[in-house]
């Protein structure tokens, strides 16, 4: 449909009255209610559309269907929502309003909560975590996230694709535990899985050598690195892409210190803008590259299908027929026990396949003031306005 090479009426989607939207699937899709609440299915005001095209999100003239409408938007200070009293649940919204601020950092955002202007924070800043542990440690709110922050192998590149023995050496050295606890030290969990920890009825999945002690694992990758044709006369060379960010680069260099120090291997560390990176990710201009996969519904097809070889954005180049057959499998299951068993199964396959190296889960951090009723927390990191409220 994207790309034009399909009509609309492909999709499977049709309206047959002002008030009906029918949705037609092809495989079961106990995730679909999820999915629909994403963003980007959000109706869009067909007329608004037509009438003013460049003013379809502007204040007075946005059409939405939610607890609060568009009132008043500063360019680069702050976007107000006012309580919507056409809202289906209106009755039930606890706030007649919302300001969102924009500020330009983590720090800026932390000065303006101290100073009483903000109620809730979207992050902590990384430089300040210990301080506001020390001094916040009620209003600190730490929980997992839905986002796995991963190293990738283009496995188009013959080092990689045809050296699978080198893709688990590479990810056995690396001490997750220590980098989270090291480097990272804002709550991260270390991933020893792809799908992260807290999706939706799913067991998380592991690495079949996460709980063996880092001397054995070490030994064992040791081998693997010689048995792929590789040692310290002849180390495996390969350049790791990154985009720019403090965070980013103390975790590459870390890594890169743990694959040598083990095994010998010689990375080049590169960082780059994320649209370059983005860029030579799809024209397959890397050999190594960072990204970070948060799901957009919560459930574990969302991590599955990322992997699948015809998959839009695959950017790793995983293809796997009996990958793709179990992913088949659970979509046609029948019971929800069977299809989280099915997708538990495909994941174990694809971490022995090590088409990419997670490294760790993701937390969702905020700062609330007491007075904030109602907040909770979830993986999607998703907190809906309506149902706060204040004492």
């Amino acid at each position: 449909m994207i790309a034009g090479s399909k009509p609309p009426t492909a999709l499977g989607v049709e309206a047959p009255d002002a008030a009906t939207v029918i949705v037609k699937l092809t495989t079961r899709a106990q995730y679909l209610p999820g999915l629909l609440s994403h963003p980007s299915t959000c109706p869009v005001h067909r007329a608004t559309l037509a009438a003013a095209p460049k003013e379809l999100t502007r204040p007075g003239k946005m059409v939405s269907n939610g607890a609060f409408t568009l009132t008043e938007w500063t360019e680069g200070a702050s976007i107000k929502l006012t309580r919507n009293p056409r809202y289906r649940g209106n009755s039930l919204n606890l706030i007649d309003g919302v300001r969102y601020r924009i500020l330009a950092d983590e720090n800026a955002e932390l000065r303006a909560y101290r100073a009483g202007e903000l109620h809730v924070t979207f992050v902590v800043p990384r430089g300040q975590f210990d301080w506001i542990k020390e001094n916040l440690r009620a209003e600190l709110h730490i929980s997992p996230q839905m986002n796995t922050y991963f190293y990738g192998f283009n496995l188009d590149k013959p080092l990689f694709a045809n050296n699978p023995k080198l893709r688990q050496a590479l990810s056995m050295v690396i001490d997750r535990q220590r980098l989270a606890d090291t480097v990272l030290r804002v709550g991260e969990t270390a991933a020893q899985g792809w799908v992260p920890i807290g999706t939706n009825d799913y067991g998380s999945q592991s690495f079949d050598y996460a709980e063996q002690p880092m001397t054995e694992r070490i030994a064992a990758a040791q081998a693997l690195y010689r048995e792929a044709g590789f040692s310290a006369a002849k180390p495996a060379r390969f350049e790791l892409r990154y985009n720019s960010g403090e965070m980013h680069n103390k975790v590459a260099i870390a890594v890169a210190s743990m694959w040598k120090e083990a095994l010998g291997v010689e990375a080049k560390l590169v960082a780059v803008e994320i649209k370059s990176l983005l860029s030579d990710i799809n024209t397959r201009k890397v050999d190594m590259f960072r990204l970070s996969w948060a799901g957009d519904y919560n459930d574990a097809y969302t991590y599955a299908q990322y992997l699948k070889s015809d998959f839009g954005i695959n950017t790793v180049g995983y293809k796997n027929p009996a990958y793709d057959a179990l992913l088949a499998k659970a979509a046609a299951a029948a019971g929800s026990t069977t299809r989280r068993q099915i997708l538990e199964e495909a994941e174990r396959l694809m971490l022995a396949d090590h088409p990419l190296i997670p490294l760790y889960f993701y937390v969702n951090k905020h700062l609330v003031k007491p007075e904030v009723r109602g907040w909770y927390e979830n993986v999607l990191n998703v907190t809906y306005s309506k149902d706060l409220a204040l004492e």
